[in-house]
């Protein structure tokens, strides 16, 4: 896996704090216009996928169409071998050597923070697993506050969802994994009457109808690999809030006066938990959130109260979210690769375009070349003139991903291979072959190679890796082929 360059890391990271701030503002400015979105889950969720998905989808695209930056602004000297058969370059460095650059110490932050992410996340679905595993199937009528939650205990088992106690102390929660589970601790049967006991099930039962643990963990997935941007997790626990509002309301079931019987349960669930000295899952109540307790309560007292939303409002969330998502997904896409998307440009279109008179030079000269990529695309052809360049193009370049084999397009023996061709360090690796009778090949920007010169090589021969080494913005192979010190346009001369 080769490291971007660190300008590209930090337009990723800069991308992904963009989004999160924009679906954050509009998140806020939902809830503002329409105060109810609080307990509205899908309004967050939909801010949260607008803050991670173009981001990870822009990525994507820009990898998918890599752009260079095709030519250099000033030519560079023939190769050495023209002007002086008998020189030599000095063999290229193996990667690895040497101090990391800045772009492989930035990935490695990128990968050890999301590895401690995903460690902690495993972690606490650990501990998680352990409570469920260790606590106790009993539901037995005398041991329980009353006839209210026993009977919804019991049907929730006939639902297929099973009741759990543990002996730890802390609050309430659900799981899906390895089946429907509620676990209470087994102090929530002395220290809860017989309507509380009821609700906390009805609303860790809403949890598992809605789907809110599955959702939960795939956030938390992602969540780990954008671990440096704290407003993703502003906006989860946004998510979160709003579910849990949800799940009141639909444990209160619109029942006004139980809302005082379901806030006091809910402190006492706090201060039990509070006294514990386990570690509480992944999925227990955090106790610093003092706001969001504060919010709770209030809706409690309030009845719960949850707004329905219409199949006209999803619709219209649904589209906003399509629309902003898409041209945030382009925006950043277009940052990453700032150069127009290369066209595609195929063995037979070329033979078809070739002029009468390269026939005869190439039948003059006696050489023929195949090319140097299994698949042939061009981003640059030979001869351009347009963008950032000074002068015309003195290659072609051809779009290629980071490793990909480079093959000797004729006969030849190695002139040059090295990272500091002469003059030219803006090309980065560098391979040269003479091909004889004045033909020789130069490949530019390469990954690796492991050829030394005087080295001799068969046509289809591995001979580099195509990378991003030198003066470019994207991963691409640079092809320069030469005729007696002229360049000439490669494509014209491919069999």
């Amino acid at each position: 896996m080769s490291a971007l360059p660190p300008q590209t890391w930090m337009l990723l990271a800069l991308g992904s704090v963009a989004s999160a701030a924009l679906a954050l503002a509009l998140g806020r400015t939902v809830q503002r216009l329409w105060p109810q979105a609080v307990s509205t889950p899908g309004v967050w969720f939909a801010a949260w996928c607008l803050a991670v998905l173009p981001p990870l989808l822009s990525v994507l695209l820009a990898g998918l169409a890599p752009v260079p930056l095709a030519a250099l602004p000033v030519a560079l000297p023939h190769p050495l071998a023209l002007d002086n058969p008998a020189t030599t370059l000095d063999a290229v460095v193996p990667p690895g050597r040497g101090w990391p650059s800045l772009g492989g110490v930035l990935m490695t932050a990128w990968l050890l923070g999301s590895a401690l992410a995903l460690l902690r996340l495993l972690t606490g679905s650990w501990t998680a697993y352990r409570v469920v595993r260790d606590a106790s199937e009993v539901i037995d009528a005398s041991n329980w506050p009353g006839p209210a939650s026993t009977q919804q205990a019991l049907s929730l088992r006939a639902q297929g969802i099973t009741v759990r106690f543990t002996s730890h102390a802390m609050t309430p929660f659900a799981v899906r994994w390895p089946r429907p589970t509620i676990v209470l601790p087994e102090s929530a049967l002395h220290h809860f009457s017989d309507l509380q006991l009821r609700l906390v099930l009805r609303h860790e039962a809403a949890h598992l109808e809605r789907g809110d643990p599955q959702r939960a963990g795939a956030m938390a997935m992602v969540g780990a690999l954008l671990w440096f941007n704290p407003l993703v997790r502003h906006i989860a626990a946004r998510v979160q809030m709003a579910a849990e509002l949800r799940c009141d309301a639909m444990a209160l079931g619109g029942d006004a006066a139980a809302g005082r019987s379901f806030a006091i349960a809910y402190l006492a669930a706090l201060r039990l938990a509070g006294h514990g000295s386990a570690p509480s899952p992944v999925t227990a109540l955090t106790h610093r959130d003092m706001a969001g307790h504060q919010l709770r309560l209030q809706h409690m007292l309030r009845g719960g109260s949850a707004l329905r939303t219409s199949w006209t409002g999803r619709v219209a969330v649904l589209a906003v979210l399509l629309v902003s998502g898409a041209v945030i997904t382009v925006v950043q896409a277009a940052v990453l690769s700032p150069a127009p998307l290369p066209r595609l440009t195929t063995l037979s279109s070329i033979s078809a375009t070739m002029a009468p008179a390269s026939i005869s030079h190439l039948a003059a000269a006696g050489q023929r070349f195949s090319a140097p990529l299994a698949q042939v695309r061009i981003n640059s052809h030979f001869g351009d003139s347009g963008g950032i360049r000074q002068r015309a193009h003195r290659g072609t370049d051809f779009a290629a991903r980071v490793g990909t084999p480079v093959m000797a397009p004729a006969d030849g023996v190695v002139s040059a291979a090295t990272a500091h061709y002469p003059e030219g360090d803006q090309y980065g690796t560098v391979v040269v072959i003479d091909h004889g009778n004045g033909w020789q090949s130069l490949f530019a920007h390469l990954d690796s190679t492991s050829l030394q010169p005087g080295q001799r090589v068969r046509r289809g021969d591995l001979v580099a890796h195509s990378g991003r080494s030198g003066r470019v913005t994207g991963p691409h192979l640079h092809w320069e082929l030469l005729f007696n010190g002229e360049r000439v346009d490669p494509l014209k001369h491919l069999q």
